[in-house]
């Protein structure tokens, strides 16, 4: 596929202090890109248990959900200074979009609030096995507070336009090179979508409830909300309100509310809480949802609702 590109992203929460003088702390956030593939796979595996009974027929079997589905992506590409990118990213712009995976971008007021700084640097490397060991260094998952990203993206179209991206962390990766071409590595990559699971989670908030979403007018989409079973190890701070064109692929992170904002919302004889994103052009279809946040950070997103203005 002409223009398709893989990106992976990998982000290190544990911030770090450099060791010249008044320096500022630093994420790091490794960005790998493939800008061919030899391959790409997304599996979904939705798995079932038979149960057939004895003297049943065939077509009466039982089958039984006992399990939750996952989803994994592999793909394999070669390795080569002039097919693949390794790089430090300088911000989070290109990754904020996605809500309840990365939380980075500013510090906690605990850390005295503020921006980041972002280390950033492409990595130049003398030969290709050197690259494919630096790419094994920085990508292997070490921490539980480690976040990996995967993105699809067609560069050929303007914008480019995101053709799948997915939150979780690698799996396998495996690398290998014949006699025939020693000098090409092929790399193969098995990254599992989903949330990992630390220590940490329980700090910030579950989704929202009983959230209710409408088209009031030409434009503009309300949302109708509660606050989340729990909230997390400190108090929320705010709301996100998340938005995506259909088949543009882009999520848009730019709405949110404050806490104190959000309780004025509510009328006398209700109980939800109230928001509504404007000036959304219409005649098309969005896809939306929001996120609790307090200070430890964005907590789980809501459904995911689709729309039509």
């Amino acid at each position: 596929m002409t223009g398709v590109e893989i990106q992976l992203y990998k982000v290190h929460p544990e911030k770090y202090t450099n060791t010249t003088a008044n320096a500022a702390d630093e994420y790091r956030i490794d960005k790998f890109v493939a800008k061919t593939f030899e391959s790409i796979g997304i599996d979904l595996n939705t798995p079932i248990s038979p149960m057939p009974l004895p003297e049943d027929r065939s077509t009466e079997n039982i089958l039984v959900k006992m399990e939750g589905n996952s989803q994994q992506v592999r793909f394999g590409c070669r390795f080569d200074g002039n097919l693949v990118e390794l790089s430090y990213v300088e911000d989070l712009t290109e990754i904020l979009t996605q809500a309840g995976i990365v939380n980075v971008d500013t510090k906690s007021a605990a850390d005295g609030g503020g921006a980041y700084d972002y280390d950033a640097n492409i990595i130049s490397e003398p030969d290709n096995i050197q690259l494919v060991q630096t790419f094994l260094n920085n990508f292997e998952s070490r921490s539980i507070t480690d976040t990996f990203i995967i993105r699809i993206v067609d560069k050929s179209q303007t914008p480019e336009k995101i053709l799948f991206t997915g939150g979780g962390s690698i799996q396998a990766i495996n690398t290998s090179t014949d006699a025939a071409s020693p000098v090409v590595w092929n790399v193969n990559v098995d990254f599992l979508v989903g949330n990992v699971i630390s220590i940490y989670d329980a700090d910030v908030p579950e989704e929202v409830t009983g959230l209710e979403v409408s088209v009031p007018s030409s434009g503009s989409i309300k949302f109708r909300w509660s606050d989340p079973a729990r909230e997390g190890g400190s108090a929320i701070t705010k709301f996100t309100f998340v938005y995506q064109k259909v088949l543009e692929g882009n999520w848009i992170a730019d709405n949110e509310i404050t806490y104190a904002a959000a309780q004025a919302t509510i009328p006398a004889t209700e109980t939800k809480y109230s928001y509504e994103l404007t000036l959304l052009p219409p005649n098309m279809d969005y896809k939306v949802y929001l996120v609790a946040e307090n200070t430890a950070g964005v907590g789980a997103i809501s459904e995911i609702v689709r729309v039509g203005l």
